[in-house]
């Protein structure tokens, strides 16, 4: 090659790397913003926050917007809150920004400030989505400023429907069963249609008597009252008193309750039990919680002999995106014994079941759920004449939609399916309840 050539090929050979250096400087002096937005957006907080905390945000104040959103997603709400302040303070106008400092107030306990944010954010006219995550948060507030001064809630809710099975009966007079064979069922316990009304609702009573320390009890009834079959006509109710106990994240609820079962009008069943609760409260998105429970059951009259304990233990989660249609998930399973008091074990049974319930908000004032449970009941014992250990397995499912006219009136339609499938054919049926419901949520 010619000295020249030479020449021309170092020289290019430099100016390449030259401008490769400076490209690629320019590009790692970009590239730390970009980067957390992204993992920010990704929904990676934790790997943002190490680039955060090395990142020059005075050269960048863009970042005190992503790094805020990143703090109080790894539980730095107080870091939230100073970077968000003055990311805002800059840009007044970024409804963004305003959105996060509000949720930044939540985590850190300040519900004045967080309140105050949420409603400058909803004056903007945000988009949906936006309106039913500030509509969670602000109920979210009025739960926790509960817990610190005293106050009466409730609900009435009155609807109708159609019910295919009122009674729970078997599907025809004529079934099967072991050791007896072929057996007629009498009339009441073969399934019957009717039409209903419902009418339910709820008294909450709440008292704080110290910090972290709140009283409460309540008063709860429902009933179905089914036209031309008053003798399966459902009521019930409920009486609870109790006590919470709640620090940081955590809080532990003691309850008693009594409970009263009508069938026609005439009592049938009632219950007192305990239950103490623990609930973790990991963030604003997802809660979890263990509850251990005793029941003393008993009925009057010819059924005495019933009577049982009932001992269950609880868990269940509950997840919150704050994606496209806001979906809400909860999950809960349980793992029960119920033991007969007058030893006729046929009648105890041990029990085990799961539910999964999902709500979903496509628009504002609209919300879906689904809802499915799973349970079954293993008795310890033969029945008597049928030489059978008796096992069920119970299932449900549901549609329903809702529509929120205000905050305090919502409407429901809703679809219930539930089956019962036993080993022995006295105790399995369908049902299909389909329904309409308004309520009012007080005050």
């Amino acid at each position: 090659m010619a000295p020249l050539t030479r020449r021309v090929v170092r020289t290019a050979a430099f100016a390449a790397i030259t401008l490769a250096a400076s490209w690629s400087t320019a590009h790692a002096q970009a590239r730390p913003a970009d980067t957390i937005r992204a993992l920010v957006e990704a929904g990676r907080s934790f790997e943002a926050w190490p680039l955060c905390e090395a990142a020059d945000r005075v050269a960048e104040p863009q970042l005190d917007l992503w790094c805020g959103i990143a703090a109080v997603d790894l539980g730095r709400a107080p870091e939230g809150v100073v970077a968000l302040e003055r990311y805002v303070l800059r840009h007044p106008a970024d409804a963004r920004g305003r959105l996060e400092l509000a949720r930044a107030y939540f985590d850190a306990g300040d519900d004045i400030g967080a309140r105050r944010a949420f409603d400058a954010v909803l004056a903007t006219d945000p988009p949906p989505a936006v309106r039913t995550s500030i509509g969670r948060y602000l109920e979210a507030i009025d739960a926790r400023e509960a817990q610190i001064r005293p106050g009466v809630r409730g609900w009435i809710e009155l609807g109708g429907g159609y019910d295919s099975n009122v009674n729970a009966g078997v599907q025809q007079a004529s079934i099967a069963l072991p050791v007896l064979g072929s057996v007629t069922v009498a009339d009441f316990g073969v399934e019957q249609e009717a039409g209903f009304g419902w009418l339910a609702g709820k008294v909450d009573v709440h008292y704080p008597v110290a910090p972290g320390v709140t009283l409460y009890g309540g008063l709860a009834g429902s009933g179905q009252f089914n036209a031309g079959a008053s003798e399966f006509d459902i009521a019930q109710g409920a009486a609870l008193l109790g006590a919470s106990w709640q620090r940081g994240a955590h809080t532990i609820y003691g309850t008693y309750a009594h409970g009263e079962l009508l069938v026609g009008g005439d009592r049938y069943r009632y219950s007192d039990g305990l239950a103490v609760e623990w609930r973790y409260l990991a963030n604003e998105l997802v809660t979890g919680s263990i509850t251990p429970q005793y029941a003393r059951i008993a009925f009057p009259g010819v059924n005495e002999a019933r009577g049982s304990d009932f001992y269950a233990l609880s868990l269940a989660a509950r997840r919150v995106w704050r994606s496209l249609w806001q979906p809400v998930l909860n999950l809960s399973a349980v793992g029960a014994r119920e033991d007969n008091r007058y030893d006729l074990d046929y009648l105890s049974r041990d029990v085990y079941g799961a539910t999964a319930d999902l709500t979903l908000s496509p628009r504002p004032a609209w919300a879906l759920n689904g809802a499915f449970t799973f349970q079954r009941s293993d008795y310890r014992a033969p029945m008597p004449l049928l030489g059978l250990d008796r096992v069920d397995d119970y299932y449900g499912a549901s549609l329903a939609a809702l529509y929120f006219f205000t905050r305090s009136l919502t409407g429901r339609i809703e679809a219930q399916f539930t089956r019962n499938d036993s080993n022995i054919a006295l105790y399995q049926y369908d049902r299909l309840v389909v329904g309409a419901k308004l309520r009012y949520d007080f005050p």
